[in-house]
């Protein structure tokens, strides 16, 4: 059987798939979600979140090349899939995830 690599993901309507500051995968509906989209179709999700920090202490940076992972985002068109995100942690585990979704609505 195949193993899907994890994913990231945004559904603004109900919360947030992310890395903690230690690269565990967590869920959170305690999220602020944002979406901007550009007029050339062009559409960045950005979700906010508090997660448990790093325990180095330090803050933490996450995307597709260091992770494998993708982001899933959940759209008017249905689920769609992008290679193009990051997220950082900061210190005190607050997380900012952005994903981008080029040439999508």
């Amino acid at each position: 059987m195949a193993q899907a690599a994890p994913a990231v993901v945004i559904n603004p309507a109900g919360g947030c798939g992310l890395a903690d500051g230690n690269g565990s995968f967590v869920f959170t509906t305690d999220t602020k979600a944002i979406v901007t989209q550009s007029n050339n179709s062009n559409s960045m999700f950005q979700c906010q979140a508090n997660v448990p920090p790093s325990a180095s202490g330090s803050a933490a940076r996450f995307d597709f090349a260091s992770t494998g992972a993708l982001c899933g985002l959940y759209t008017s068109t249905g689920l769609q899939v992008t290679d193009q995100w990051h997220e950082t942690v900061a210190a005190s585990g607050q997380a900012t995830l952005i994903c981008l979704l080029t040439g999508k609505p």
